[in-house]
């Protein structure tokens, strides 16, 4: 008759056997997405006296990182310390990648391909179909797309646990599924590939674009919306460059604050003759702004997140006579922004790491 400290002893047995026996039966991974890092290689037969001796440490590194469930294990720890008020190491917000160029941990896998997942790509592709629809009844002219992450454009330098890049990633599957419903997208991809091998197209201690780089997507899209009247030259604006140390990336990994050279031009700025108005009633992580130019022309509504915030509306402002921007918020922003604008055009672009819905749809759609 057993005993219960015998079932116990049983039952801790099983725990600590059954992930090593179960691994043969899971995928074999070489990249962990929770902890951001490459994870250990088979152990190679030893060849010598040193290799034997260190040949335990290899095989425990080995089946530490490669046991059963072990992604879920840390999946529910990570959220059982955050619910325990447990703060994560800052560290794990931003890495350093090559050439001292910094990144955003947050979706960095995801942008080079690492980490996919066609129900979250195809969830939030259906969300733009549905917007697409809605504004083609309304006879409102749309251009969407995705504003690439660094790690999309600066593969070569980011850490070795986020290489390879492999395709398709979620940022395919996206435009893919926009195509076939017949989303008016683009791929801003290959215009900023091109444009960074004369220039930086991203800031090195920031999760942003560079004013250069927000120039080349905001070209894009605005041939995009059928008005190439908009887009800015490279030679009609006045640049300069100033030495900053406000990027975000080095708070995030606890480093002190870096400085870097950035070049700027004359319009990331409203013009005296605009005026911003604050749109406080329709919510969202960011408040939502207008912008009246001072001059007759058409109306756009930008929806996006922190990419387009900042470049985009004083470009576009000198040529419309009123903007709204307004966040996505997770696909949940308020639709009445739609309703009550009646703009002409509609810029729909957020950055790519937020290219997710988790089944939201705007406030007010129904």
């Amino acid at each position: 008759m057993f005993s219960p400290r015998r079932y116990l002893i049983l039952m801790v047995m099983a725990v600590l056997v059954v992930p090593v026996i179960a691994m043969p039966l899971v995928p074999f991974q070489t990249v962990s997405r929770e902890e951001n890092r490459m994870l250990a290689s088979p152990p190679a037969w030893p060849q010598d006296a040193e290799a034997w001796r260190l040949a335990p440490r290899a095989v425990d590194a080995f089946l530490a990182d490669h046991f059963a469930l072990r992604e879920a294990a840390i999946w529910v720890g990570a959220r059982l310390e955050r619910r325990l008020g447990v703060t994560t190491p800052a560290q794990a917000m931003a890495v350093m990648g090559e050439g001292g160029q910094m990144f955003l941990t947050e979706g960095l896998l995801r942008s080079t391909g690492q980490d996919t997942d066609p129900q979250r790509a195809g969830d939030y592709a259906d969300f733009v179909c549905q917007v697409a629809a809605r504004l083609a009844a309304r006879g409102t002219v749309l251009a969407t797309g995705l504003a690439p992450s660094p790690g999309t454009i600066l593969t070569d330098q980011t850490p070795p646990w986020a290489r390879p890049a492999v395709t398709p990633s979620d940022h395919d599957l996206i435009l893919a599924a926009l195509s076939a419903c017949g989303a008016p997208v683009s791929d801003l991809r290959p215009a900023l590939r091109a444009a960074a091998d004369s220039a930086a197209m991203y800031r090195r201690f920031d999760s942003h674009w560079t004013p250069k780089g927000a120039l080349v997507a905001y070209n894009e899209m605005a041939e995009a919306l059928g008005r190439p009247d908009w887009r800015w030259a490279h030679e009609d604006l006045a640049w300069a460059e100033v030495r900053v140390d406000d990027g975000d990336l080095p708070r995030m990994a606890g480093m002190p604050p870096a400085i870097e050279t950035l070049e700027i031009h004359d319009r990331t700025g409203l013009t005296p003759r605009m005026t911003r108005q604050a749109l406080d009633a329709y919510g969202g992580p960011i408040p939502a702004f207008s912008v009246r130019s001072g001059t007759e022309g058409p109306s756009v509504v930008i929806i996006g997140d922190s990419f387009t915030a900042d470049f985009f509306p004083s470009l576009m402002a000198e040529r419309v006579g009123r903007l709204v921007w307004i966040h996505m918020n997770g696909c949940g922003f308020d639709w009445r922004v739609i309703e009550d604008a009646a703009p002409d055009y509609v810029l729909l672009l957020p950055a790519e790491r937020n290219a997710m819905c988790h089944g939201v749809r705007p406030k007010g759609w129904g």
